[in-house]
């Protein structure tokens, strides 16, 4: 008997606050899907972190995580799947699977992200898998170097200002910006023990709290 699918999910990491508000957000996810909207089309808010959005065959839950410390990322949160309501027709899972990658292009088009996280949902696409979700992101959300970031930026917005058709930035100028943290290495971890912790509680349970303690001190990877 093969598992039942939920859909897909993905958390967009954010160092700084993105220049973009969350319910600016939602509105370009509401206008993006009206495709899909039929004879169904909903928006509702539960609270003011958490938007779903319903249409013929899909559901999209939204939901936005501010850090609970100085130093910690933002997290957008992005998960689709199918219809909440049974009897609707829904698609391939493949189907939702690309919308997801999708979604994060689209993201990344206008609210450019420093990480992300990506899986399959464990549970239907709705509120409570969200409260779950920032409930995890929560206990192993980094720490990062603001002093770097600033620095970064800097640097970026020094060489928008170049000419680019000359060439603007050459080797040396990209030698002097920062290194980054080693964010693949870090999110492959938390990824693992995100989808243990849902599967197997006690073993993801385990590395997730590693993963914490070790991220007292941010993770260097040569």
């Amino acid at each position: 008997m093969s598992k039942k699918f939920h859909g897909e999910i993905a958390a967009l990491e954010y160092h700084d606050p993105p220049d973009l508000g969350f319910p600016d957000i939602v509105e370009e996810f509401d206008i993006a899907t009206n495709a899909f909207a039929t004879q169904v089309r909903g928006l509702t808010w539960d609270g003011e972190d958490i938007a779903i959005i319903d249409r013929e065959t899909v559901r999209i839950a939204l939901g936005w995580l501010p850090p609970e410390r100085p130093n910690r990322p933002h997290y957008l949160v992005i998960a689709i799947g199918p219809p909440a309501q049974k009897g609707r027709r829904a698609l391939d899972q493949s189907a939702y699977e690309l919308l997801v990658r999708r979604a994060i292009e689209r993201v990344r088009g206008y609210l450019p992200y420093d990480a992300k996280l990506l899986g399959p949902a464990t549970q239907p696409v709705d509120e409570l898998l969200l409260d779950r979700t920032f409930e995890l992101l929560t206990a192993t959300a980094p720490e990062t170097d603001t002093s770097d970031r600033q620095a970064g930026r800097a640097k970026a917005r020094d060489a928008k200002s170049h000419d680019w058709a000359k060439g603007a930035m050459d080797a040396s100028d990209a030698r002097d910006l920062p290194k980054q943290i080693s964010v693949p290495m870090r999110l492959t971890i938390i990824t693992f023990g995100l989808t243990l912790f849902l599967h197997a509680p006690p073993i993801g349970a385990a590395l997730l709290t590693y993963t914490t303690l070790r991220e007292a001190q941010p993770l260097m990877f040569g």
